[in-house]
């Protein structure tokens, strides 16, 4: 993350952002298209930029483990509000990479906010791991505050 103050820019991965209320921008969404709609526009879009994140994360650190970039990805999750996330990979690559993270800015398990979270981690990992990915299971916990996923290899219909 870099805050250039004479700018006014917060830049992660890259990127220029800024701060949103995501909740109300994902909960507003769901209201106007319904929650099927939300939920595909939101995935569309988050998807696209995990993929550009994770792209310019290999590129940035060519030198880098899977391992270490996964951490700079949590990393900003943490400055940039998203919640304390913790990512499981399994030894396996048949098996589902597990997501959860802690006091999510955005909480549910459809329409846009299930999107918001996931399809970005998604789109992060097919561009550093190398292949083709989905969001599944997703769950939140309200009295834990935790929302979780598992990420698994695309099935080819």
């Amino acid at each position: 993350m870099v805050l250039d103050r004479t700018k006014a820019e917060l830049r992660l991965f890259g990127r220029r952002h800024s701060a949103i209320d995501p909740q109300s921008l994902c909960s507003h969404l769901d209201l106007l298209v319904g929650t099927v709609v939300g939920e595909v526009i939101v995935n569309s879009l988050e998807t696209r930029l995990g993929r550009e994140d994770g792209g310019w994360m290999r590129q940035t650190h060519p030198q880098a483990s899977v391992r270490d970039l996964i951490d700079e990805l949590i990393e900003g999750d943490l400055v940039s509000g998203i919640g304390i996330t913790k990512v499981v990979l399994p030894g396996d690559p048949k098996e589902p990479i597990r997501i959860e993270i802690w006091n999510p800015v955005v909480k549910g398990e459809k329409g846009s906010a299930k999107s918001f979270l996931f399809s970005w981690w998604c789109g992060a990992l097919v561009s550093i791991l190398g292949r083709e990915l989905e969001v599944r299971a997703v769950q939140y916990d309200e009295k834990a505050n935790t929302i979780r996923c598992e990420i698994t290899p695309r099935q080819i219909a």
